[in-house]
């Protein structure tokens, strides 16, 4: 018992120093996670004002179209979005939200 006791202050403590080497990292990666949510939750504010091109989410949300592109596959792939008609070469995609499980359980 006194081994294990031991062994679980032991590994708090290296757990404790790790976090301390990797501050800085940590830190850095919560920012970029905080800046891509909020450029997600733009995408999305966008997109229920009504069906978009990418272009058209670009220029309304002052984000790249690469990004934007990056994000909206990003969303297709979890069903918040839905591909709509073509408008010229782009597709205008719809934002259907996201369903949860109950709501999936449901059906």
């Amino acid at each position: 018992m006194k081994q294990d006791d031991s062994s679980a202050k032991d590994d708090k403590e290296r757990l404790k120093k790790l976090r301390e080497e990797r501050k800085e990292i940590l830190d850095r990666n919560k920012e970029r996670l905080k800046k891509q949510n909020q450029e997600i939750n733009l995408i999305k504010k966008e997109l229920k004002g009504g069906p978009k091109t990418v272009p058209e989410m670009a220029a309304a949300t002052g984000l790249s179209g690469d990004r934007v592109l990056w994000y909206v596959m990003a969303l297709k792939k979890y069903n918040e979005i839905q591909e709509g008609e073509l408008a010229g070469e782009y597709f205008k995609y719809i934002f259907v939200g996201k369903s949860s499980s109950k709501e999936e359980a449901e059906e």
